[in-house]
């Protein structure tokens, strides 16, 4: 088959570059002929450069990307739609493509979009073009329920975690839980003794993140646990500014009632530096490989009660973690829909080490040091629990799963489709966005 994977323009793409590097990697290892393209409403377009190309990497796509930067697509990779001539070019360019990926289904209301109409006829392709759009959160109601509009285009939905599965159920389109693709061949890691004591957390800083919870607990770790943290974003800028730095940031006995006096008043992130925490930024690929095998844990502090409400919402990092034997420790409303932390594909102490929400400091420091402390014996169930539920992951059989998907067959986690019904916010709001912001003269 012929594959055309599509992405517009987004700030901080995080976890849906692994996604889309893993996903494209996937078709191709059975056979499928892939391209990566990203559409950009302008007449004309030039290629992407940079004068520092530190931390770029070239993976399934062949397209050098940046983790926290994304893609530095070269002009042949762009494609320029804005216009009747452009719009005419695009659908000769895509008449040769049986399948087309949407990485990011409908244009943002980014700026540089404010008035953008011709996005809506990028859709409209004979039927036998298949479409599937990629549903990465569960925000589709209240940040993009303009997706209605081309919906019925779409051959189906491929939601990435229960969370997106269950928010997407106000659109009328075939959806499937198909969990996000790993590269999961190598599984001879380094045992559980070989590792030194501590942890590794990676992440794009967003307030839902709660990065800020992690660094909080630092201070209450063992001097001699390795407490290494990576990863960028609006809300590190903030933690390490030196004039713009937000109040919550700061040590208070009313976010950590146990840490010393001696550092109320300070940035919680200079407190964790005097604890020991390692700063690496951005990593690539290799890097993430060779951390998550030299320590014991890998942390995910997110956690969303919104998204909670809708269903499971965990992040890459817990698999790449399981990946490469790290045991992971996440969020009760993080992973699951509920304070005990029973989700749906992760349940906790026999696939994770659960932090209630709501945790102090030192109580999510408790959690890491019982984790690193556990018996060889609890290891090595959590693992082989894991290394079953790494099946779902592997980047193969996700590729598979789109095709199924995109023929209309019951697929993914749950084994079915399941199609939704649109609600009547979604009309409202789509009506709203489609006048006042597209500036759409008249909303179908």
């Amino acid at each position: 088959m012929k594959i055309l994977v599509t992405m517009y323009g987004i700030n901080s793409p995080g976890g849906i570059i692994n996604h889309n590097e893993n996903l494209i990697s996937g078709f191709k290892l059975q056979g499928h002929h892939v391209d990566f393209i990203e559409l950009v409403w302008r007449e004309t377009i030039k290629e992407k450069t940079t004068k520092d190309k530190t931390g770029y990497e070239q993976r399934g796509s062949g397209i050098p990307v940046h983790q926290g930067k994304g893609w530095l697509f070269p002009k042949s990779s762009r494609f320029a739609y804005k216009g009747n001539s452009n719009l005419r070019r695009w659908k000769e360019y895509v008449a040769e493509y049986d399948l087309i990926v949407w990485q990011i289904p409908v244009p943002t209301k980014q700026r540089d979009n404010e008035g953008n109409t011709d996005w809506l006829a990028l859709y409209d392709l004979p039927d036998r073009i298949k479409q599937v759009a990629v549903i990465h959160d569960g925000n589709m109601q209240k940040s993009y329920p303009w997706i209605s509009q081309i919906s019925h285009h779409l051959n189906g939905l491929a939601c990435v975690h229960p969370c997106a599965y269950h928010g997407a159920a106000v659109l009328d389109v075939p959806r499937a839980l198909i969990l996000n693709p790993q590269d999961t061949s190598d599984l001879n890691k380094p045992s559980w003794n070989e590792r030194k004591n501590g942890f590794i957390s990676m992440q794009t800083f967003k307030g839902w993140k709660h990065v800020d919870d992690l660094v909080r607990a630092i201070p209450h770790l063992p001097e001699s646990f390795e407490k290494r943290m990576a990863g960028g974003g609006i809300e590190h800028n903030y933690m390490t500014s030196k004039d713009k730095c937000k109040e919550k940031y700061f040590v208070s006995p009313e976010l950590d009632p146990d840490i010393g006096y001696q550092h109320h008043g300070k940035k919680i992130w200079d407190v964790a530096l005097q604890y020991g925490m390692e700063w690496y930024g951005y990593l690539t690929e290799e890097k993430v490989r060779e951390h998550l095998r030299q320590v014991k844990c890998v942390i995910d502090p997110s956690w969303s009660v919104a998204y909670a409400k809708i269903g499971d919402h965990f992040n890459r990092v817990i698999v790449d973690g399981i990946i490469e034997g790290a045991i992971p420790i996440a969020r009760n409303y993080g992973i699951s829909t509920n304070a005990e932390g029973e989700g749906e594909v992760f349940k906790p102490s026999e696939n994770y080490m659960m932090v209630p929400h709501d945790a102090t400091p030192q109580e999510f420091a408790s959690v890491i040091i019982e984790t690193i402390d556990l018996h060889q014996d609890w290891v090595e169930d959590i693992q082989e629990n894991n290394r079953k539920l790494l099946q779902h992951f592997e980047r193969e059989r996700v590729a598979l799963q789109y095709l199924s998907l995109a023929n209309n067959q019951p697929t993914g986690f749950y084994g079915k489709l399941e199609t939704g019904i649109v609600s009547d916010n979604v009309v409202n709001k789509t009506n709203e966005v489609m006048t006042d912001f597209f500036k759409l003269s008249a909303v179908v």
